[in-house]
Order: C-alpha cells, then sequence, then structure tokens
C-alpha cells in the first residue's frame, strides 16, 4: 500500500482552499487541479509499506502524538515550485514551532521504528495542483490572488492510503491519533 503521514484538514478549510485554488486557476492555462476531498498537509511520506509494517507506523504515529499537544497553524499564501514551464501550485503554511516539532518528534518515531527520516526536511503546503501552467509568470498568480490567512486546529495525525479508483486517486485514512501531549 502506497502512505504518508499527514494532518488532515477540516471541511470548512478544504472549502476555503477551493475557493483560492479557483481564483488561481482562472489566472492559469491549464493544471491538474486536487480535488478538495484530497486537501491535506504531508509530514512524512511514505511510500509503499507492507501490512506487517502498520503495527510499527502505529507506534510511531502513537508516540509522536503522546509528547504532542494540540495547536494552531495559519495558512496565509500560495507559491509554487516550478518545474520547466509548469509547476506545483500550492497554499504556504505560515513559520510554526508547534509543527516544527510535530514533525521533528515524527521523524524520531519512525526512526526508532526501523523508518528513513524524511530527506528533504519539512517544508509545509498543501497541494492545490500540479502540471499548472501559468498564463504569463507565477508572479502574476501570487498577487492576483488573495489569500486571507486561514487558522487551522491540528488535532491529530493520520497514516494515510493513496489509492486509485478507476481514474481518480484519493486518499483515504488507515488510522489517526488524537494529539495528547502534556
Amino acid at each position: 500500500m502506497r502512505t504518508f503521514i499527514a494532518i488532515e484538514l477540516e471541511e470548512e478549510t478544504k472549502a476555503q482552499l477551493a475557493e483560492v485554488q479557483a481564483e488561481a486557476e482562472k489566472l492559469c492555462r491549464r493544471g491538474n487541479y486536487t480535488p478538495k476531498e484530497n486537501f491535506h498537509l504531508t509530514l512524512h511520506f511514505l511510500g509503499e509499506v507492507q501490512e506487517e509494517d502498520l503495527d510499527y507506523l502505529h507506534e510511531a504515529i502513537y508516540e509522536t502524538a503522546r509528547r504532542n499537544r494540540p495547536f494552531t497553524m495559519t495558512i496565509d499564501k500560495i507559491g509554487f515550485f516550478p518545474r520547466g514551464n509548469k509547476g506545483i501550485l500550492w497554499a504556504g503554511i505560515e513559520r510554526s514551532n508547534h509543527l516544527q516539532r510535530l514533525f521533528s518528534t515524527l521523524e524520531k518515531s519512525l526512526e526508532q521504528q526501523g523508518f528513513a527520516r524524511e530527506r528533504k526536511g519539512l517544508s509545509p503546503h498543501i497541494t492545490l495542483g500540479r502540471e499548472v501552467e501559468s498564463q504569463r509568470n507565477f508572479t502574476d498568480v501570487q498577487r492576483g490572488v488573495r489569500v486571507e490567512p486561514m487558522r487551522v486546529s491540528v488535532r491529530s495525525i493520520s497514516l494515510m492510503e493513496s489509492v486509485r479508483r478507476g481514474a481518480r486517486l484519493m486518499y483515504v485514512p488507515v488510522f489517526r491519533q488524537n494529539l495528547i501531549g502534556k
């Protein structure tokens, strides 16, 4: 199964992100836009894991949750990772010590369970589209799309499975753990 560990978003936040995405789409020629129900913040991409790995992943996620309490983060901008004349359109997260601590704790817990650390570190973003091509340049898209700061409550982390149903890609929670730290 193809998996990753993520922060799931509430429906209200997903709806606000869909509005930002729609505004950006008007300023772009084309793109493969993320369906609203798939919006999330990836903490650690695992890739293919076996059924026998699930207990170890559950333990790592539980240990992470035990050491982190709920917090709030803010989505406050859009950005673009260029890939030639196209790129990835994303919504960015304001710098957060709580989010960085959650990520660091997760990395240590995963390593203790035998999983490799995330090579790139944490670049907190929510993918709004892939293969996005702006009409002129991405700076115009950033200037043309107003992002009202969105406060997001982070109360849990989830092991997610990437599942394809026909042509549709869906992200399905395998299990979720509430943050319970002191």
